[in-house]
């Protein structure tokens, strides 16, 4: 019983002991007060009332972009918004140049930043990008994209975010035809044999943030004229009568010997147009092919020369073989004499 009474006194010490350390450890030194963690919170009917918000259009087209900071400019209105901010505007110097930001904060005030979410992303934190009031955003798709206000403190740490605000963007530009792709050039420059075929490509360089549609069609020069009306057309893949042997139905053209103009002149004329997901429609363009003749099967000068050549270096091969193979005709004619000598 003695023991049971002494273990429970000692646990007792060994309590009161461990509370007295934490206290005295916990307690701030002489001369310090405790400064209690920052709490700021947003007033979202506040922010939602704000003129330069609701004012906002419900339609943009797709570019750059910038919301309406003015409010940001009254330090009340902040405060007002992000209740507990410490927010001061810089005080321009004297002197100072126009170009300014009008938006710069004070030394060791809280500052406002603005945070962008595209259309393609969800809206976790991490997908949001930043950027400062009265820069530019880039607007390169079409659908809602999502804004809102940051407070963070002068060493960057977050304090508190607005509710977000969405705007949509369009697209209200048709899709331009920047150039031909470099495949496409080098068969327009040197043009198709007599005999072979040339599949119709549709990888444009093609300036639009949304999908797009290539789509063609093909004219013939014939008896001094373009034809007046397509030969062949991608979207119906219907080739004109007549016009069967030139060009297949999936748009894969064959040279003939009559398709050979003078001077290489083109015979075909591929106009392309493009189509973007809102239905906007391209300028035109257009690219075009001449056949040449395929090349003459009978030898040049350079190959008869060299075919001489590999005669004359056969030639001396053999020889050589031949020289090294036939015993010397003199040796065995002296050995003849000597015997005939010695029988005598």
């Amino acid at each position: 019983m003695k023991k049971i009474l002494s273990l429970i006194i000692a646990l007792m010490l060994l309590f009161s002991l461990t509370t007295v350390a934490t206290a005295f450890a916990e307690e701030p030194t002489e001369g310090e007060e405790e400064q209690p963690a920052r709490v700021v919170t947003v007033a979202e009917d506040v922010f939602t009332a704000l003129e330069d918000i609701t004012s906002l259009p419900t339609l943009h087209a797709a570019g750059n972009f910038q919301l309406n900071y003015d409010w940001l400019l009254d330090e009340t209105t902040v405060k007002s918004v992000f209740v507990g901010a410490e927010y001061t505007l810089a005080t321009p110097e004297e002197g100072e140049e126009e170009d300014t930001d009008k938006f710069a904060v004070a030394e060791g005030s809280d500052k406002v930043s603005v945070e962008y979410c595209s259309p393609s992303k969800d809206y976790k934190d991490e997908n949001w990008s930043t950027t400062s009031p009265g820069k530019d955003i880039s607007i390169s798709a079409s659908g809602w994209w999502n804004f809102r206000f940051v407070l963070k403190d002068a060493d960057g740490e977050v304090l508190a975010r607005t509710s977000y605000v969405s705007i949509y963007f369009s697209d209200e530009k048709a899709p331009v035809i920047n150039d031909l792709s470099s495949d496409m050039k080098r068969v327009q420059e040197e043009g198709i044999t007599v005999g072979s075929t040339y599949t119709i490509r549709t990888n444009l360089s093609i300036n639009d943030t949304s999908s797009t549609t290539v789509t063609y069609v093909v004219y013939k020069y014939v008896k001094g004229a373009w034809t007046s009306e397509p030969i062949y057309d991608s979207q119906t893949k219907v080739v004109a009568e007549g016009y069967e042997n030139g060009i297949s139905t999936s748009g894969v053209i064959t040279m003939h010997e009559d398709d050979v103009l003078a001077g290489n002149s083109p015979v075909y004329k591929i106009v392309y147009t493009v189509t973007d997901a809102v239905g906007y429609i391209s300028a035109t363009k257009e690219m075009t092919l001449f056949a040449k003749e395929a090349e003459d099967d009978a030898p040049n000068k350079m190959q008869v020369l060299q075919i001489v050549l590999y005669c004359v270096a056969a030639a001396s091969a053999v020889a050589i073989v031949v020289l090294l193979l036939v015993k010397p005709k003199k040796a065995t004619d002296s050995v003849n004499n000597d015997s005939g000598k010695s029988n005598k």
